[in-house]
């Protein structure tokens, strides 16, 4: 299923970087002409970034040059062999994909960076860690470019190396590196390739290891591996070589009948490039071609990194909209000798209502409703990824249809529940996503630490808090001083599957109730009554908010006491399958009986259950539910005795916002206050 929203990519964007149609074996004119920018794909957690690089992968790689690598799994710089390191994975990763064989389209061959692999993969004499290294990734090198059809003599690559070494000396390092090469050329190599890669490497290496003058090639390529070997800096500028040698033979390649016919581009597709490893690549390739001037490569780079495109690395980007590209054919490099002048950055939104609606196919025959499809995109924010599991579970379901708003989060996709699949794709790490899970109904790190010291065994009670924040902060999920988990979408489904988890599922066990009291006592204590009764009624409790707001109604200033309920009322609903019923009937006055006598306290009592239903994720509150709200405000509006045109005021609001799926703009408050601090998210 093709990703949605991101057609802006997908079917305009690169398919005219690339000179060919998305699906189709079309060609299409070439835009820019000249240098080609590489463009940046951002967003956050489940936005889609991998999904629409995997989608470019799958739409071209059988037909032109494509090469996909994942940053995020580039080796570890500190590697226990000096004879790798993230670039060089990933380069060997792009060399391999780029030089993969297409019908009607040939196999490119990258000489000049293959001979730059072979140089850097040498190893020192009898260690065996760098032999194996080197071999792996030489071998692999020669049978997916096409050089060596014999999978087992690809293999045999360091006997047949240490086979050529005639003399050691004092020296571990240099005979495997010259030999190593001398094989390379001498067996892959034609002789115009042969002689080109030299005369390229040795313009770059004058002097030699030291000396002055033309230096011959064993010192050349010697120089390189042992460069390569020292690591740090010397290293890095190896590095921009095997680049700068990658953009050089995509150069050569395209002259001639590629130039001629306009022959659809290469792509290099990198995933995660807001790691070390991507950014230090991306940072190289960048340099490199503002570097070159007036030779632009033809190499089309699509990138992808979590969060926004901001940082020195981007500073000097063109920064786009998908409704910018459309200009694609009037971009040119703005500054000269900018590296991220080069780039353009792109970021890819939440997917709107009525593309969702389109997603769901609403209206067409079996499928959702209107708004069951509009409770999927209040409980994901939009999120691509959850969307499309949602799409996915209730395309499963036997009747889509007929699955309500509450009755989302009880799908279950290839027997998973669907919350509990969004967790595994947003946090896959088990321990973090168990700790996340139960802080998720803290409203602040204090809290955090009250559920941990209460609910985690000595051992992890002290890092739990600490590591889950230090996770939120490295992930790019967004901050705030409240709630402890501030993006509304994962702390939907870390609240869901708190509430969906057995108590005794875990040791010691967490039941619902019980961590909810803990809490509200805990606030209490600190003097926080209003977030204390927001986890009275999380556990159940509703008549205990319901007094306290009626209680704290004439004596607190309007603003202040809509913040106060609203804040309440986002209060996560326990796990009772009849709880949005139950609510509903008590919204409605079909419950008053608790406060007889007080018309206050019942109206009071009917707004907190009407709120609390609205305010719940899963919800889309019906014109009855909303016409509740307003009345009870309007009446509530000649009950206070300064407050009258403040609750008159939200009488007209909360509805239409509620209506709108949206919190209320008094609700956030009007300056007169609320506990310090509290943030308003919907839990």
């Amino acid at each position: 299923m093709t990703p949605y929203g991101r057609e802006a990519v997908l079917h305009e964007l690169v398919p005219r970087m690339v000179g060919l149609h998305h699906a189709k074996n079309k060609s299409i004119r070439q835009e820019p002409r000249g240098e080609v920018p590489a463009v940046v794909l951002h967003g956050g957690h489940g936005s889609g970034r991998s999904a629409v690089l995997e989608e470019l992968r799958a739409a071209y790689a059988d037909r032109i040059p494509v090469a996909a690598v994942d940053c995020a799994d580039a080796a570890d710089d500190d590697a226990a062999v000096s004879n790798t390191s993230p670039a060089a994975e990933l380069l060997t990763g792009l060399a391999r994909g780029l030089s993969g064989h297409r019908p009607g389209f040939g196999r490119l061959r990258l000489p000049r960076l293959l001979t730059g692999l072979v140089a850097v993969s040498a190893w020192h004499r009898g260690e065996l860690g760098e032999q194996g290294c080197g071999r792996d990734r030489v071998a692999a090198l020669l049978t997916d470019c096409g050089l060596e059809k014999d999978p087992e003599r690809a293999r045999g690559w360091a006997g047949d190396v240490l086979d050529l070494v005639t003399g050691w000396g004092t020296d571990d390092l240099g005979p495997v590196a010259a030999a190593s090469v001398d094989l390379f050329t001498g067996r892959y190599l034609g002789f115009r390739e042969n002689r080109a890669v030299r005369q390229w490497y040795r313009s770059r290496h004058r002097g030699g290891e030291g000396g002055s003058g033309a230096p011959d090639d064993g010192q050349v390529f010697t120089a390189v591996s042992r460069a390569f070997h020292l690591g740090d800096d010397i290293r890095r500028r190896v590095e921009g070589h095997l680049v700068e040698a990658l953009l050089a033979d995509l150069r050569a390649a395209y002259t001639g009948w590629r130039h001629l016919n306009a022959a659809p581009r290469p792509l290099a597709l990198l995933d995660n490039v807001h790691t070390p490893a991507g950014g230090h690549l991306l940072d190289l390739l960048l340099a490199r071609r503002a570097a070159a001037e007036d030779r632009p490569d033809p190499l089309v780079v699509v990138a992808a990194t979590l969060g926004g495109a901001t940082g020195r690395r981007f500073t000097g980007a063109t920064r786009w909209t998908f409704a910018d590209v459309p200009g694609l054919a009037g971009w040119h490099r703005p500054a000269r000798g900018s590296s991220a002048a080069g780039l353009v950055t792109l970021p890819l939104p939440p997917l709107g209502r009525d593309e969702l609606l389109a997603m769901m196919r609403v209206g067409e025959e079996r499928a959702v409703r209107q708004e069951t499809a509009r409770a999927v995109h209040r409980f994901t924010g939009g999120s691509p990824l959850g969307c499309r599991i949602f799409y996915d579970a209730l395309n499963a379901a036997p009747d889509p249809a007929a699955v309500g708003t509450h009755g989302l989060a009880r799908l279950r996709l290839a027997g998973e529940h669907v919350t509990e699949r969004m967790l595994h794709a947003l946090v896959p790490d088990a321990e973090l996503s168990a700790y996340l899970v139960l802080l998720s109904v803290a409203q602040d790190p204090a809290a955090a630490r009250a559920l941990a010291g209460a609910y985690l065994t000595r051992d992890h009670q002290a890092g739990a808090v600490e590591a889950v924040r230090s996770h939120l902060r490295a992930e790019q999920w967004p901050q705030a001083i409240r709630p402890f988990v501030a993006d509304d979408f994962l702390r939907a489904v870390l609240v869901h599957e708190l509430r969906r988890r057995p108590a005794g599922a875990t040791d010691p066990p967490q039941s619902w109730p019980e961590l909810h009291g803990l809490l509200r006592d805990h606030h209490e204590d600190r003097g926080e009554p209003a977030t204390a009764r927001h986890h009275a009624l999380a556990a159940g409790r509703p008549d205990e908010p319901a007094r306290w707001l009626a209680d704290t109604f004439r004596g607190t200033a309007a603003g202040r006491w809509l913040a106060d309920l609203w804040h309440i009322a986002t209060a996560p609903h326990p796990p009772d399958p009849a709880w949005a019923d139950t609510c509903r009937a008590t919204a409605s006055g079909e419950r008053d009986g608790t406060f007889e006598g007080d018309s206050v306290q019942r109206s009071v009592n009917r707004l907190l259950h009407a709120v609390w239903f609205a305010a719940d994720p899963l919800s889309v509150p019906d014109a009855h539910l909303r016409g509740r709200v307003g009345r009870e405000l309007d009446f509530l509006s000649l009950k206070h005795p300064t407050g009258n045109s403040t609750l008159y005021d939200a009488s007209q609001e909360w509805p239409a916002a509620i209506k709108d799926l949206r919190t209320p703009d008094p609700a956030v408050g009007d300056g007169s206050g609320g506990e310090e601090g509290r943030g308003h998210g919907v839990d």
